[in-house]
């Protein structure tokens, strides 16, 4: 009886320790964020603020702003678009010039550099099966030529999806579906390739709904864009990728106390690909022609 009641006595006082936690985020005054891009195809410009963890609401691109792009012996501002709620213009980068963007807005003065590297062509693309830790999965396969392949070069890439699956209502979504750097280290002489993991056949086919943003399915259309981009920009999105999971801020190539990136940059792109199971190689062509020659 005696034991019976003092390990009652004891689960009431573990009950009555029992409180509600509040986590403390440490929230600071929004910072301006600046995403800028100088290409061949044109010039880009996003300016937002940081907003809290617990802000889900997404942000638009602040008007008021005074945008300037100078190199390559002209200047530039870049309007303000508001269909589009970005600072866009038709200029364009052209490689080996160094490109300098100014912002003023709200009485703060940022600006950044950055030079335009040569274009790396993209010579294929295609879906592959591939064994990894005894599962099956969907690899897709790019491969570039390497413009300046005596020296280190850095590139971004940025793979998209177009779905028409009943899963998002049978309405076009159109979303990144993986991005990374990464540089010519370690890569075949004159040549580029990234193997970009999309999911494992068991995911496939399980198909639950945590799954569904990242599962590729029948006739989805896939366009892959590859970026050369300069140091200071392959350094900014280095840190963004690695302090996702941690939260810190990244480093940025900007001056004036802002976060984000300003790049001069060459796009390629892809020709489209409808992603069909048929399709799915167990050997990629372009390693074969490679063999070959």
């Amino acid at each position: 009886m005696q034991k019976s009641l003092l390990f009652f006595v004891l689960i009431c006082s573990l009950m009555a320790c029992k409180k509600e936690i509040d986590f403390d985020y440490n929230e600071v005054a929004p910072i301006v964020v600046i995403e800028g891009q100088v290409t061949n195809e044109g010039t880009d410009i996003s300016i937002t603020k940081s907003r809290s963890v617990a802000d889900s609401v997404t942000r638009y691109s602040l008007p008021g702003a005074v945008v300037t792009v100078t190199g390559g012996g002209t200047s530039e501002v870049i309007p303000y678009d508001p269909q589009t709620q970005r600072y866009h213009s038709a200029f364009k980068g052209t490689v080996g010039e160094t490109y300098r963007l100014t912002v003023d807005f709200e009485g703060q003065h940022y600006e950044g550099t950055s030079t335009m590297p040569a274009a790396a062509p993209i010579l294929s693309t295609e879906f592959l099966w591939f064994e990894m830790m005894g599962e099956r999965m969907v690899v897709y396969e790019v491969w570039a030529t390497d413009p300046l392949p005596t020296e280190r070069n850095y590139y971004w890439w940025r793979m998209d999806r177009i779905t028409h699956h009943t899963h998002f209502q049978g309405k076009p979504l159109t979303e990144p579906y993986r991005w990374s750097v990464f540089d010519n280290r370690g890569t075949p002489p004159g040549l580029l390739y990234r193997d970009v993991t999309c999911m494992s056949e068991r995911v496939a086919e399980e198909d639950e709904e945590d799954n569904w943003k990242s599962i590729l399915y029948e006739g989805d259309s896939i366009t892959f864009r590859l970026m050369s981009i300069d140091r200071s920009v392959y350094e900014f999105l280095t840190s963004l990728r690695s302090g996702q999971s941690g939260g810190a801020n990244p480093y940025t190539n900007l001056t004036g106390g802002c976060l984000g990136y300003f790049t001069a940059s060459s796009v390629t792109r892809s020709d489209t690909i409808v992603f069909r199971y048929s399709d799915i190689k167990s050997e990629s062509t372009f390693t074969s022609w490679r063999t070959e020659q």
